[in-house]
Formats: C-alpha cells, structure tokens, sequence
C-alpha cells in the first residue's frame, strides 16, 4: 500500500485535438474539486451549440466513483452536477451518438458488466440499457467506428491477474461478435485505452495508459497501422509523461486519460495528498469495502 494516497483532478486548455504532439507549453487550467468529490476519465461532448464534460467523480465519503458533468460557459466551467451512481464503482464515461440517440458506457468491471446508460433527458436524466457483456471484468471501454464497423476496444482484467486488451465487432442492435480470434495486446506500457480514438495530419490515433511501472504513470499515442479482421498493428508515436504537462503550477506526479474536439483538449492528472487524516480516511474506506 502506498504511504501517500492520490487525489485526481481535471483539467482543460482551450487547443484543437493532437496539440499535445506539438505544445508542450501553454499550460492546462485545473477544474476545482470539491470537498467531497474528485474527478477523473474527462470526455466532451458537444450538444446543441454547448460544451459539455463527463467525468468519474469519486466520492470521498463513500470510497466510490460515480458518473457527473458540467458545462461550459462565459469561459469557464460549472459546478459538477452528479448524474449516474450504482451501488457499485463507476468511471471512464464515454460518451457518443448513435442513430440519433446519446450513450454513456461507463467502467462497471466491479458488477461483470459492460453496459450504457441512454440519455432521457440530457445531460442529467439518463436510463440504463441491456448489458453489451456479462461476466467479464472489461475497462475503460472505447468504441471505434472503422471502414463501415462498430468496433469495441476493452481492456479485460483476468482472474489470473493477468490484462489484455481485446477488440470485438458490435452490430446495430448491439450485439457482441469476435472480431479477433485472441487478444490483440497485453503489453502494460500500452493496452490499457486512455481516452477516445482522433485523427491528427491524416493519421487515426489511439490514446492508451503506461501502466507498466505504476497505474496512472503516462499517457501514449499510437497511429493505427492495420485495423481488419485479419490482423491490428499500431505505431507508438508519443509518450506523454506528467513532466510534459503543465497545469496551474503544480507538481504532476500521473495522468491516464485524454480527450479532445476541435476547440478544447481536456485531460485528468493527479497529485500527491500528504494529509494524514485524508489518508487514514481512506485506508478505513478501503478496508470496510474489503469486509
């Protein structure tokens, strides 16, 4: 166990997508946190004119995350407002349309389930549909539209303790097929998914997590090669490290998921928590959970 426990935050600058392949420089602007929450897994979405962000929020009392957002507006953002909680952990809430309808697909490995959650009235009323799969601990699910198919990029975490990361083909009516016979990476320092696939200078790009020396350690950025039912191959072609970040001067000590559009580039950082009392605060959270 760690001696020193980390807080996550978000934070924003307002660049296009890819901008981190060429500004180191112009810094990041941290979203407050709140007393009880702090938030993680940032993704944008755009509707109906308006920037919205979608986030974890972990709750600080009940040792759990759940699903907020906020808005965009007069050059800041607003107060985070949660929207989607479960008796269990959720985080990495990824956002798209599809056929006219909006869908979250947050992280839910602690209840076996890939799902989404339909938005009724968006974005603060949403309702949870039928699960995509069962009985597996899939993560950070990010989902590709790819020469006419839906594609489905998961990270599984085995019994075994080992993590691998698997690409399956998902039809209109959301059903799951095997688009690969195996897994197609299980390589720590890049498997892990970190945010939304791009493009930058005609190159399509998948944002992934260096979790090979420490959770959290890094973000990479490699350009897919091949993406077919025969074979997928990507190129690394950045590594993000929390020294080529800047944000509000603080010290970054780990960064694990980025997004962007073509105005805003958002992504999560965290910093060390040295306060005592957070950290037993946490321990007696953890052990009860364990219990």
């Amino acid at each position: 166990m760690r001696l020193f426990l980390r807080d996550w935050q978000v934070a924003y600058r307002l660049l296009p997508s890819g901008s981190v392949f060429t500004d180191k420089n112009t810094p990041f602007i941290a979203i407050p946190n709140t007393k009880r929450y702090t938030a993680a897994d940032p993704f944008l979405f755009n509707y109906n004119g308006v920037k919205y962000l979608f986030a974890e929020l972990f709750d600080k009392k009940e040792n759990i995350g759940k699903i907020g957002c906020c808005v965009f507006e007069n050059g800041r953002f607003s107060d985070w407002h949660l929207i989607i909680e479960e008796p269990y952990h959720l985080s990495y809430p990824n956002i798209f349309s599809f056929e006219n309808n909006i869908f979250i697909v947050p992280e839910a490995n602690e209840s076996k389930t890939v799902y989404a959650y339909k938005a009724i009235e968006f974005p603060y009323k949403w309702q949870k549909c039928e699960p995509i799969v069962t009985g597996r601990k899939f993560v950070d699910t990010t989902f590709l539209n790819y020469n006419n198919r839906s594609l489905m990029f998961t990270y599984e975490i085995i019994p075994d303790d080992s993590k691998k990361l698997f690409v399956y083909a998902i039809d209109k009516k959301g059903r799951l097929s095997d688009y690969y016979d195996n897994y197609v990476s299980d390589d720590d320092s890049s498997s892990r998914p970190g945010g939304n696939f791009f493009e930058f200078n005609g190159k399509l790009i998948r944002v992934s997590q260096d979790c090979e020396k420490d959770y959290g350690s890094a973000l990479v950025f490699s350009e897919i090669c091949e993406c077919s039912e025969k074979a997928y191959t990507e190129n690394k072609i950045l590594h993000l490290s929390p020294n080529d970040i800047s944000i509000n001067k603080k010290f970054i000590s780990g960064i694990h998921t980025y997004n962007a559009d073509s105005e805003m580039e958002v992504i999560d950082f965290h910093t060390v928590d040295f306060s005592v009392t957070t950290q037993m605060r946490r321990i007696k959270n953890k052990l009860r959970r364990v219990r």
